[in-house]
């Protein structure tokens, strides 16, 4: 299933650096991270995650970048992206 994640970001630093970090040492296998983007400024970022549950994705998303972010979570229907979980 996909998540739509909107961060309400107001540390921009905190959160690229601790996206940074989690992207570098790799995601956990039970999630894929598919679309990542930002404005400008960093201060609002739209995610489109996939995984098995939206608590899922809202548990390992809120231990990386909640301290950094307000986030709001939706599950989704996206046209014209594949999965990359093989479900």
């Amino acid at each position: 299933m996909f998540i739509t994640v909107i961060h309400h970001i107001h540390d921009p630093k905190g959160f690229q650096a601790a996206e940074d970090k989690a992207i570098e040492k790799g995601l956990p296998t039970h999630v894929a991270l598919p679309i990542h983007a930002a404005t400008e400024d960093h201060r609002l970022g739209v995610c489109i995650w996939e995984g098995p549950s939206l608590g899922a994705v809202r548990e390992l998303v809120e231990a990386v970048v909640g301290p950094y972010s307000k986030n709001e979570y939706f599950e989704m229907h996206v046209d014209g992206l594949t999965p990359q979980l093989g479900k």
